[in-house]
Order: structure tokens, then sequence, then C-alpha cells
């Protein structure tokens, strides 16, 4: 229907790619400009409260979309995943927690995925999403050096 194999997807399957044709319908991507736009109706984002430059609060609204709890539900068969995807999320679980996660991963990950494949009408591949222990610990690195150096300033600006 989209010209996409969405089950390529590692967490979506069968099911939940009927329940997102029956829902989104041929032409979703005409409605949203960007999948920043397409998360926030899936009521995948949080809705930030900010007061006078003070954040508050970002609770995520209480309206329920078939959409979110479908992309939930894929996010949430990925936590023993062997894939680019299952490694995501248990990265993310470490730092956000569980719902935290699951949340991120289905707003983060499957929204933007999803939106992209079917824009572009290119099937999925594993290769944009995969990221190594290797560039993660490169990347811790380089913001500890980074770090450092900024110490070393402040140090030199006391002295």
């Amino acid at each position: 229907m989209w010209g996409v194999n969405l089950m390529l997807i590692p967490g979506i399957s069968d099911a939940a790619m009927l329940r997102l044709i029956s829902e989104l319908r041929h032409d979703f991507t005409e409605k949203f400009e960007s999948y920043k736009q397409f998360a926030r109706w899936c009521n995948l984002c949080p809705n930030n409260k900010i007061s006078g430059g003070k954040f508050l609060s970002s609770k995520i609204p209480k309206r329920k979309n078939p959409v979110d709890l479908i992309l939930r539900q894929a996010a949430n068969s990925l936590k023993s995943s062997k894939t680019p995807l299952g490694f995501y999320f248990r990265r993310m679980q470490s730092k956000n927690g569980y719902l935290g996660t699951i949340v991120a991963t289905a707003a983060n990950k499957f929204a933007k995925i999803i939106y992209k494949l079917v824009t572009t009408k290119t099937e999925y591949n594993d290769s944009y999403d995969k990221v190594t222990e290797e560039e993660i610990l490169i990347k811790k690195l380089k913001n500890a050096q980074r770090a450092l150096e900024r110490i070393q300033k402040q140090l030199k600006k006391t002295a």
C-alpha cells in the first residue's frame, strides 16, 4: 500500500503492520511536513510545560492514539532483540528507565524510520541504525577530552 515493506523493521509484526495501515491510511505522509510532526500526532512527544524559562514538567498527554499504542508495543518487543534497534533500546534503558525508553524508542526510532521509509519509498536497512560499541567509546573519549580542556581553561583563568 505504501510501496515499502515495513515488516523488515525489527519489532514490527504482521499484525502491527495491518493495524498501522488501517489507522494511518495511504496518504498519511502528506499530512505531516516532518517525522517530528508525525511523532507529535502519534502522542509520542512530551508536553513540555515551561513558564518564565523554567522547566516545570514534561508528561505525555493523556489522550490515546492507536498508532501510539502500536509503536509502543513494537518498541517493547525490542528489549531482548539482537538488532541495532535492540541495542539502542538497552542503551536508552540504562539512561532513562524502562517506561521512558519505550516512548523514546517508539518516538525517536520507529516514527522516524516509518515516516522516512514511506516518504522516500526505500526498504529498511539496519546499517542506518548501527552504532558499534567502539563508536560509543570513541564518542565518550572525545567528550571526556573536551571536559578536561574546559577544566584546564578554568584553572588557567583562576591562576
